[in-house]
């Protein structure tokens, strides 16, 4: 019993330490490495795929308490991992497209597994208020790589985007419109021109806008929940 108490502990130690690097690796992608690297450069690139698995290693492992959710998350993880790196090296017309939309399935799938566990039951506050934060930049993450997808798919879609010398605009570009739409910053230098790319931009507006209250109204809801757990046992 007790060797299982400490396998235990040391679990949600790891889960805890793994939620809090998604948040320091989300925080190197959105803030950090998009201005001490240049985006067009090769390392820029091979970077980007690097930060990306590291999101998706440490979000799946800071879930694997929720087993019904963790397996085929770690499974979607490989396959997009794999797709993310095979694809630096088969090039094809498909092959943006198939590696963006590859991505957001993932990235969804994780934001939702992180959502039942800020949102839901049995969860400890330190684990939620990481995770709360993780989630919110987690978003950002999402629509980034969903108004890239939509570039690829609607030529135009963006006014104000440039493609590089090698291909489509750069994925960080997209981090700095989606983050600019979160927090309803609107610098205007890039502008959703395409019908859905302007309902995307729309929903993430309003959910930059809701998301802190409804965060805020969940915390505030946890003493009273604590008490009732308490009279319970």
């Amino acid at each position: 019993m007790a060797s299982s108490k400490r396998w235990l502990q040391r679990a949600a130690m790891l889960r805890l330490g793994s939620m809090a690097t998604l948040l320091f690796v989300l925080v190197l992608s959105v803030f950090v490495a998009p201005a001490v690297i240049p985006p067009e450069s090769g390392i820029g690139q091979v970077v980007e795929d690097v930060l990306i698995s590291l999101i998706l290693i440490s979000g799946a492992i800071a879930v694997s308490d929720r087993r019904f959710a963790f397996i085929p998350l770690a499974m979607v993880a490989v396959v997009v991992m794999a797709v993310r790196w095979t694809g630096r090296f088969v090039q094809s017309e498909m092959t943006p497209e198939i590696r963006a939309a590859a991505l957001l399935f993932a990235l969804v799938m994780l934001g939702l597994v992180i959502g039942f566990k800020v949102f839901g039951t049995g969860t400890k506050v330190r684990d939620r208020l990481w995770g709360a934060v993780a989630l919110y930049m987690l978003l950002g993450v999402i629509w980034a790589v969903a108004y890239e997808l939509v570039n690829l798919r609607v030529p135009g879609a963006y006014t104000g985007i440039k493609g590089t010398s090698t291909g489509p605009a750069y994925q960080w570009i997209w981090v700095y419109f989606s983050f600019s739409t979160l927090t309803t910053v609107g610098y205007g230098d890039i502008t959703p021109v395409a019908r859905l790319a302007r309902s995307l931009s729309n929903m993430e507006a309003l959910i930059g806008q809701l998301y802190p209250a409804i965060v805020l109204a969940r915390l505030v809801s946890l003493p009273a929940e604590d008490r009732r757990d308490d009279e319970d046992d």
